[in-house]
């Protein structure tokens, strides 16, 4: 399509992107922020694994299949790119299926919301990182360390910053007595995080937007717009997986240099790839703080790509950097993880505590 790169409408698209915004914050109005203090740790190295693995299969993948030359920078690129894809975490669906079955507060729960977050974060810098290269054909240490002291600082100073006047912006909010209010200003509020993390640091939206959640999530507006919130999703997400849908383009499958019969393999591996490297990059480390039954949970939960994946090859393609066959593979691979993960899901959160060396159910996680 002629709109900057991306295979749909721009109003739909924008469509989808409010969709996810307003996704993360009522994930992170979800979510408790003394849980997930408690639970950064484990996220932490969960997010890490669940980088670096699918980084490093992803562009083993390309190069593989031809796709990237391990010859220069530049042809290097196009396996940076997939890499960068692959490192994607979608919260948004994980968080959406949780909230259902009820379990987003549980400690699983919690460590795949902060691990998506920080995970975002990793990711984030990565693309920032991938760009520089494929722009300059070159990268300094300095670069990064700025890119990477922007994502940090910012998530850093909007948490603190969040939760010292949550409670003051939520008095102010609720004093305009009609429930409409409440719940547009609240959104008002989102969409500003979003759009600072987005323009001043090259964050994603849905950082500014999930933290913003989180800073609010100790607060009466809490109360008051959890119901309203969930309404306005009701109606937002299906359009959001609508647009991802949309956005594969199968006529470009071998368009490029290479067959079609390549194309169909690289995209198996591709996906074969990306389940493996989440569910061993995630599900490993956190077998330190979980049982295998939790591990499991929380490598689930940070399988499903979603439009983070989508938007990360939106900018490739848009910067010529892959291909229409690249991103029709990458499509691919984002809808097939996407798709699988709530199915995994569900089935993995029945069952008992997912804690280590804690005797059943006396943390009362069974409802």
């Amino acid at each position: 399509g002629e709109s900057g790169g991306l295979p749909v409408e721009p109003q739909l698209f924008f469509v989808a992107q409010l969709a996810a915004v307003v996704l993360l914050f009522e994930a992170g109005l979800e979510t408790d922020r003394n849980q997930f203090k408690k639970y950064v740790r484990p996220a932490t190295a969960v997010a890490a694994g669940g980088v670096l693995l699918p980084f490093a299969m992803g562009f083993a993948a390309t190069v593989m299949f031809g796709y990237a030359s391990m010859d220069s920078i530049s042809g290097m690129t196009p396996a940076l790119f997939v890499g960068a894809i692959m490192t994607a975490t979608s919260v948004g669906i994980t968080a959406r299926v949780l909230a259902d079955i009820r379990r987003l507060d549980s400690p699983e729960g919690v460590t795949i919301l902060a691990g998506a977050v920080v995970d975002d974060v990793l990711g984030i810098i990565i693309l920032a990182i991938v760009v520089g290269i494929s722009e300059e054909g070159a990268v300094t240490a300095g670069s990064i360390g700025v890119i990477f002291l922007k994502a940090v600082g910012f998530w850093l100073v909007l948490m603190i910053i969040g939760s010292l006047v949550a409670n003051h912006i939520s008095k102010l909010v609720l004093w305009f007595k009609s429930s409409g209010g409440a719940l547009v200003l609240a959104l008002a509020l989102a969409f500003i995080a979003s759009a600072v993390a987005e323009i001043y640091f090259g964050l994603a939206m849905i950082i500014g937007a999930y933290t913003m959640g989180l800073a609010l999530s100790n607060t009466e507006l809490k109360h008051q717009v959890e119901g309203p919130m969930r309404s306005v999703n009701n109606f937002l997400v299906p359009i959001f997986f609508v647009v991802i849908g949309m956005q594969v383009d199968f006529t470009a499958f071998g368009a490029g240099d290479t067959s079609l019969s390549v194309a169909i393999g690289f995209a198996t591996v591709l996906t074969l790839f990306a389940v493996f490297s989440k569910l061993a990059g995630s599900g490993l480390p956190a077998l330190f703080w979980f049982n295998r039954r939790g591990a499991t949970r929380v490598a689930l939960g940070m399988l499903p790509r979603g439009e983070v994946a989508l938007i990360i090859a939106g900018i490739g393609l848009a910067a010529g950097v892959i291909g229409q066959d690249i991103f029709a593979v990458a499509v691919v691979m984002t809808v097939v993880t996407t798709i699988i993960a709530p199915v995994l899901l569900i089935p993995a959160f029945r069952g008992g505590s997912g804690i280590k060396a804690d005797p059943e159910g006396v943390d009362g996680s069974d409802e």
